[in-house]
């Protein structure tokens, strides 16, 4: 499988087609994906929490979207409009696809092949992740960050309390105020302070 760089040209496109909303169960979500697909939704943190996300078990901070029906469908997918529901705040792993990181801090990646596209024309991959909007540009940083963390924490937790790991998970992902412009620096200074809980 070829190594594709942010230069790589590819044939890339969508037809509208829902495979990359299917058999999920697997987007994981960052605080500000949280804090963005709420504010989208305007709905509250803890009501997005709740009615669209599960927890994954081993990975104690981590979550993802939940899937509805047998074929474990995106539960944000507009079945009506046959498109994303969240386009315009959709999560990096959604932004990537079909595309999967090999190395995400070199912008390294390959072609997971589920988009058959041979219709298309080539388009740069930099292109592809950034659209219109510099969507990869604007989040990856703050996306490797999130990753860091996780890497870092994760070891720790197994020391700590289920009330500590709580607290943890509310600042994490409860504690933001819309009103501020920054969610980004919120986001930092919540990892910040959940490291100083866990040292």
């Amino acid at each position: 499988m070829d190594i594709l760089t942010l230069n790589s040209k590819e044939k890339l496109g969508c037809i509208m087609c829902d495979k990359c909303c299917i058999y999920r169960g697997d987007i994981r979500l960052t605080p500000l994906n949280v804090c963005k697909i709420s504010k989208f939704l305007n709905l509250s943190i803890k009501e997005f929490l709740k009615e669209y996300t599960d927890r994954l078990e081993n990975n104690k901070l981590e979550l993802v979207l939940k899937t509805k029906g047998n074929l474990k469908q995106c539960i944000l997918y507009d079945e009506k409009n046959k498109k994303c529901g969240i386009h315009p705040v959709k999560p990096m792993q959604c932004v990537m696809f079909p595309l999967v990181p090999e190395n995400l801090k070199r912008d390294y990646f390959y072609n997971s092949g589920e988009c058959k596209m041979e219709e298309f024309k080539e388009i740069k991959v930099k292109k592809w992740l950034n659209g219109n909007n510099n969507i990869y540009s604007k989040n990856k940083k703050i996306c490797m960050e999130w990753i860091e963390f996780l890497e870092y924490i994760q070891p720790k937790l197994e020391n700590i309390s289920k009330e500590k790991l709580e607290e943890c998970y509310e600042i994490l992902f409860e504690n933001y105020d819309f009103k501020k412009v920054n969610l980004k620096n919120q986001m930092r200074n919540n990892i910040k302070t959940v490291i100083d809980i866990v040292k």
